[in-house]
């Protein structure tokens, strides 16, 4: 899928075809933040999705009680309608994504862009199957089938009173899920402000109750007082990622397939674990210190850091997940940032999508040295032992696509076998770094022999 951004933040044009690897380079201030939060917000698709042609599918279930469709027929007959309206209403979910006045966005266009044979393929293999229900009801109200490698969908309606709209949303939202694979992922994005959310999640969320109660008690307009609340919040990532650290206490009674990855940054990196009591209170416990807990406030900034991903990676994870990092490399020491990348390596291997944006130069060379060691040239493998990296962290080229933003646009980086990412961003700022320092350095020389 390509994705074509026009007046999106401070970028005035720019296209991304997300990858197993995707990457953003950037200055401060140049929209890579803008994008990343819409790509979530078009993978979490909190907008609304009503096809106007579900109707007549409708229309068929309530008569027949069963309606077969299939895949190539929708495609060929409404995959314009289906891609126009997903456009236009996730424009239109743009504000409330971002929380900011509805008039941001009125120059803005988002252009999706589908390969049809690929589009096609991969929706006849995925399999799929959607129970609705009503209330707590274990009778289903709707069925939706479809098996791997078929074509052929199967929609069994057993209760012909269900509102006509709430079967609308749900046939549109499956039909989504399987058409469009790619936007059909769960997505996970930890934000640049993780840190300092996840020391102060509970105190952001008990703020706002406390408001409440003495609202009730002072006879505030509570409709009043809310509106400011919600006027108030924090884009919709941000307030996703505070609402799943409200849930950590539930949530770790999860398992992920993922939590070998999570232990390997703790041991790895952290030196030491995560401890999760039922309130939700998190601690860490350093290896070295005989398991004495310290409360997350009183550990390092590294600990504060990881937090949020080493808890999704051991509880959450699901494989075809997109995983999404503002700034991995925050709060790390520079060995630290070449762990991280290698990880994120192994999780694209393991069946995770990343993506990820970064002013880490650490980051992008490590990405590169896995690329190149990849390419099984002569002597990779002796290197590749004399380093210790694992077959697992090896990424293929064709895996990682890479953008840079500049100048309000987005251009995608040049790739090399040979090299890896072209990161001249970062390359000339370092030559220039260097060549001041030269030039500082050889002038307090000769300052010194002429005193001398």
């Amino acid at each position: 899928m390509k994705i074509d951004f026009k007046h999106l933040g401070g970028i005035d044009e720019g296209s991304i075809e997300l990858n197993d690897f995707t990457l953003f380079c950037g200055k401060n201030n140049s929209g890579k933040t803008y994008v990343m939060y819409s790509i979530y917000g078009l993978l979490d698709k909190e907008f609304d999705i009503h096809f106007g042609f579900v109707k007549e599918i409708i229309d068929n279930l309530k008569e027949n009680g069963t309606v077969h469709l299939e895949v190539e027929n929708i495609l060929s007959q409404h995959r314009e309608e289906m891609i126009r309206y997903i456009e236009k209403h996730f424009k239109a979910y743009l504000p409330r994504l971002f929380c900011v006045p509805e008039d941001e966005f009125s120059d803005t266009a988002i252009y999706l862009n589908f390969d049809n044979e690929d589009l096609l393929a991969r929706a006849i293999k995925k399999p799929a199957k959607r129970l609705l229900s009503l209330g707590k009801s274990k009778d289903w109200s709707l069925s939706l089938e479809k098996e791997a490698d078929n074509g052929a969908i199967q929609l069994t309606l057993h209760n012909t009173e269900i509102p006509d709209s709430l079967l609308q949303d749900f046939i549109s939202k499956a039909l989504v899920s399987i058409i469009f694979t790619c936007l059909s992922k769960d997505s996970f994005l930890l934000p640049a402000e993780r840190a300092g959310l996840n020391l102060f999640f509970k105190e952001l969320s008990s703020t706002r109750n406390i408001l409440l109660q003495h609202a009730q008690k002072d006879k505030v307009n509570l409709g009043d007082l809310l509106k400011d609340i919600v006027n108030s919040s924090y884009a919709d990532p941000v307030q996703d990622y505070i609402q799943y650290l409200n849930k950590i206490g539930r949530s770790q009674k999860q398992k992920s397939i993922y939590h070998e990855f999570s232990k390997n940054i703790q041991k790895k990196i952290l030196n030491g674990k995560y401890d999760v009591d039922g309130q939700g209170n998190v601690f860490f416990l350093p290896y070295r210190s005989n398991n004495k807990k310290l409360p997350l406030h009183f550990s390092s900034s590294t600990v504060k850091t990881l937090f949020g991903l080493v808890f999704y990676l051991e509880h959450l994870a699901e494989e075809g997940d997109c995983l999404m990092i503002d700034e991995p490399e925050l709060n790390l020491h520079p060995d630290n940032q070449r762990q991280v990348a290698r990880v994120l390596a192994q999780l694209v291997n393991a069946g995770l999508k990343i993506i990820v944006s970064t002013h880490s130069d650490y980051f992008i060379r490590e990405l590169n040295n896995l690329i190149m060691l990849k390419t099984c040239f002569s002597g990779a493998t002796e290197l590749q032992n004399k380093y210790g990296y694992q077959d697992n962290e090896l990424l293929a080229a064709n895996q990682v696509s890479a953008y840079l933003f500049d100048n309000k646009k987005i251009v995608s980086m040049r790739l090399d076998l040979e090299e890896g990412i072209i990161a001249e961003t970062f390359d000339d700022v370092i030559n220039d770094l260097n060549k001041s320092s030269n030039e500082i350095y050889y002038a307090m020389q000769d300052a010194k022999e002429l005193n001398d």
